[in-house]
C-alpha cells in the first residue's frame, strides 16, 4: 500500500501521461473486455459483489467477537493486505482517471465566469425548457410526463450516446440496480462500479432524474471520472438526443444547477428569472424534491459526508460540491455554441 500511495501521488503531477498511455490507451481496452462479459447480463454482476462482500465482512466481524478470534496482528495484516489489494484493482481498473487531464483543458473553455454570463445561460435555459415543454404538452400548467418505460429510455440512450468534443469510441451501457430502494434512503440515484465497470441506474427516481443519471453515470463508465465533467457530458448528450422528452430532461437539468448558483449571488435577480418558467415546468422541480423528501432519513447526511470525503481523497477538492462545479462547463458551452432545439 505504500509503494501505491507513492506512486499515485506521482501520477497526479502527470496528467498528460495518465491521459495518454491509461484513459485513451490501455481503459478502452478494459472497459470493452468488461462490457463483453457483463453488458449482457440482465442483472448486476457488481451489484451481487457488493452483496457478497457485505456478507463476508459482517462474518469476519462475528469471527472477531468470538472466542476463538485470531490475533491482532494476523487480523490487522489481512485488512491492510484486502484493502492494498482492493486499491490496487480499483486504480488500475478505473481510478486513474481521477488524474488526466481536465476536460476543459482539452476544449479549452474557461470556467470563470460573471454574474451576466450566468444570468445569459440561465435565461437561454430557461428559454429553451419552456419551448420543449410547449411542445411536449399543450398545456402550461402541467409537469411533462415521458411516456416510455425506463428499459426503453436506458435503450435509446445507449443508441444514442454521443459526445463529438471529445470523440469517445467506446459504446456505454445502463443498468438498474438491484438495490434501488436503498440507494433512495442513501439519498443516491445511481453509481458506477468500479470493479466490474457496470453503471448503474437507481430505478425508483422520476424518469427526468433516470435520463440524467443515467447519461451521467455511462460517462463515468467511458472514463470520465470528475463528477462535474459527469454531470456536463449528462446535459450536453441529453440536449444534443434527436429525442425531445431527453433534450428536456438536459435542459431543465441544467437549469437547476444554473438557477441554484445565481441564487447563491443575488437571490432577487434568481427568483424573477425562473418566474419566466411554465408553471408545468416547475411542477416538474416539485415531483423530483418530493420524491427525495420521501426517502429523507437520519443517516444520509453521514454517507454523503463519507462520499464526500472519498471524492477528496481522489483528487475532487470541492468533494460532494464537484456537481454543482458543472456550472462553469455549462456557461463556457453556452458562450461557443448558443442553444439551438433544432440543432443536433
Amino acid at each position: 500500500m505504500p509503494l501505491q500511495i507513492v506512486v499515485l501521488r506521482f501520477l497526479k503531477t502527470q496528467p498528460e501521461w495518465v491521459e495518454t498511455y491509461y484513459s485513451q490507451g490501455v481503459y478502452p481496452l478494459i472497459f470493452k473486455s468488461h462490457r463483453f462479459f457483463f453488458e449482457l447480463l440482465p442483472f448486476s454482476i457488481g451489484d451481487l459483489l457488493y452483496a457478497i462482500a457485505i456478507f463476508y465482512l459482517v462474518k469476519g466481524i462475528l469471527i472477531i467477537f468470538n472466542k476463538q478470534r485470531p490475533k491482532i496482528s494476523v487480523l490487522i495484516l489481512n485488512i491492510l493486505a484486502t484493502s492494498s489489494l482492493l486499491l490496487l484493482i480499483f486504480n488500475l481498473n478505473w481510478g486513474l482517471n481521477y488524474y488526466r487531464i481536465p476536460l476543459h483543458k482539452k476544449l479549452n473553455y474557461n470556467l470563470s465566469y460573471d454574474q451576466i454570463q450566468l444570468e445569459q445561460t440561465l435565461n437561454a435555459l430557461i428559454r429553451a425548457s419552456n419551448e420543449l415543454h410547449t411542445r411536449l404538452n399543450d398545456n402550461d400548467t402541467t409537469a411533462i410526463q415521458i411516456p416510455y418505460s425506463k428499459k426503453l429510455i436506458a435503450n435509446i440512450l445507449q443508441e444514442e450516446f454521443e459526445f463529438d468534443l471529445e470523440k469517445f469510441k467506446p459504446k456505454p451501457f445502463i443498468k438498474n440496480s438491484l438495490w434501488s430502494k436503498l440507494l433512495s434512503y442513501m439519498g443516491y440515484s445511481g453509481y458506477l462500479n468500479p470493479f466490474t465497470l457496470e453503471a448503474q441506474a437507481n430505478r425508483e427516481i422520476p424518469k427526468l432524474n433516470y435520463i440524467i443519471t443515467s447519461t451521467h453515470e455511462m460517462a463515468h463508465q467511458l472514463g470520465i471520472a470528475s463528477e462535474k465533467e459527469a454531470n456536463f457530458i449528462a446535459f450536453y448528450t441529453a440536449i444534443k438526443h434527436s429525442d425531445p422528452f431527453i433534450q428536456y430532461a438536459g435542459y431543465t437539468f441544467a437549469l437547476r444547477y444554473c438557477y441554484s448558483e445565481l441564487y447563491k449571488a443575488d437571490h432577487e435577480i434568481a427568483e424573477n428569472q425562473i418566474r419566466l418558467l411554465k408553471p408545468g415546468v416547475l411542477k416538474n422541480f416539485q415531483e423530483l424534491t418530493q420524491f427525495w423528501n420521501r426517502y429523507q432519513n437520519p443517516f444520509e447526511p453521514f454517507l454523503k459526508k463519507g462520499y464526500d470525503t472519498y471524492l477528496k481523497a481522489n483528487g475532487q477538492n470541492q468533494g460532494i460540491q464537484s456537481y454543482n462545479a458543472m456550472v462553469g462547463l455549462v456557461v463556457a458551452y453556452s458562450q461557443k455554441e448558443p442553444f439551438d432545439l433544432n440543432k443536433k
